[in-house]
């Protein structure tokens, strides 16, 4: 009896550490479902999801539909001064934040105390590279309603000729990140204030090619600035062809920490973070091209990374329970997913479990553009194709 004991338990062992090692189930890539838009979006459009709206930011006029492609506010931000709008981003009640550069600065708008918490900075996207212009030297703000009205507006001292690509928000105050351009060449710029406006002397990093992309807020207000470079940066010297770069700032706004994400012979470049300080980005090695996924610590030691075959540019997004997507136009077959093998580069949407597993995988058509999450409208996907752009979710 005591032998057919030991017996069972052995198997019951057995099984249980087979269970454990066992390998991943195959995934299966099913579509995206296309939301049926009652207007045309523009190719250089930059996307916000919050609560149950698409926010869709072109140029200086900003609008929101809902899952049925149906407008429900639009509004103008321009005022009768030059300006373009080129990132957003939203607060935990609601507000949007958008962001961009303008010629003249704007009378600034009174506005009520605002009662802000803590929100997720992953709402920032970054998009499609703009061209500087030279007349636009004012970083502006713009505070926006949940329902499209226009709360309050807010400048930063003029500099040189200014690109914002990233805007971040906390419960203390508004974090702006971009190129400023000199005779000398490019700089990366962080631009900080209060939520009232009040901005705080810009930091300069870099002198001749240097682009912040995405700006991110730590909990404890520290910075992450986060793009590309071709020059030496705190003392560490340019490694490829162009680096992939993270600067850590304190909340101060000192320097206390810089990597580079570089490849021999190569060009790399985030493009996307999210606040868990997810990273995606592209690697061009010759014609071969590749997105590069990695989630950092807040040391900015990486914890996993994955490369992909693709045409470069990627996306990503915090999801529910410490998740991550990411996004990409994907060229050719991935271990683990067993129905994709694409003739042509396709949108293809991939999600990762808090440890890094790959867990999911989604379809759609076109190469992306931008990527965004809420709660109500679960992971929204934006792509273009030769012939439109369009606006995928999950049912």
């Amino acid at each position: 009896m005591k032998k057919l004991v030991v017996s069972l338990l052995s198997l019951s062992l057995i099984f249980s550490t087979q269970s454990a090692t066992a390998a991943p189930k195959p995934i299966v890539v099913k579509e995206m479902v296309a939301i049926n838009l009652a207007a045309p979006v523009n190719v250089d459009t930059k996307m916000l999801v919050i609560g149950s709206s698409i926010v869709l930011l072109n140029d200086s006029s900003v609008r929101a539909i809902g899952a049925d492609g149906v407008e429900k506010w639009r509004l103008a931000l321009t005022q009768g001064a030059a300006s373009i709008a080129t990132a957003l981003a939203a607060d935990s009640s609601g507000n949007i934040w958008i962001a961009g550069s303008s010629a003249v600065a704007p009378v600034v708008t009174p506005s009520p105390t605002p009662t802000v918490a803590p929100i997720n900075p992953d709402n920032v996207l970054v998009d499609p590279k703009v061209p500087l212009r030279s007349d636009l030297t004012v970083a502006t703000v713009w505070k926006i309603s949940n329902t499209g009205a226009l709360v309050s507006t807010y400048t930063a001292e003029p500099l040189s000729a200014l690109l914002v690509n990233s805007i971040a928000i906390n419960a203390k105050g508004v974090t702006l990140g971009g190129v400023r351009a000199t005779d000398a060449g490019n700089s990366g710029v962080i631009i900080s204030g209060d939520l009232e406006g009040k901005f705080s002397k810009p930091i300069f990093l870099g002198l001749s090619d240097t682009s912040i992309d995405v700006v991110v807020l730590g909990a404890d207000s520290s910075v992450y600035a986060i793009g590309n470079s071709t020059e030496t940066l705190a003392g560490k010297k340019v490694s490829g062809y162009r680096d992939g770069i993270i600067a850590k700032y304190s909340s101060t706004g000192k320097l206390s920490a810089l990597v580079r994400s570089s490849a021999a012979k190569a060009r790399r470049e985030w493009l996307s973070a999210s606040n868990s300080l997810f990273l995606t980005g592209s690697v061009q090695t010759g014609q071969k091209f590749e997105s590069a996924l990695t989630k950092f610590a807040t040391n900015l030691s990486p914890t996993w990374t994955y490369r992909f075959a693709s045409t470069g540019a990627t996306y990503c997004a915090l999801g529910p329970s410490g998740s991550h997507f990411a996004a990409f136009a994907s060229t050719s077959a991935i271990k683990g997913i067993t129905n994709w093998k694409p003739s042509k580069p396709s949108a293809l949407l991939l999600t990762f479990d808090s440890k890094g597993a790959l867990v999911d995988a989604k379809s759609a058509a076109g190469t992306p553009l931008a990527l965004g999450y809420s709660k109500d409208l679960g992971i929204v996907l934006m792509s273009t194709s030769q012939t439109a752009v369009s606006i995928f979710r999950l049912t």
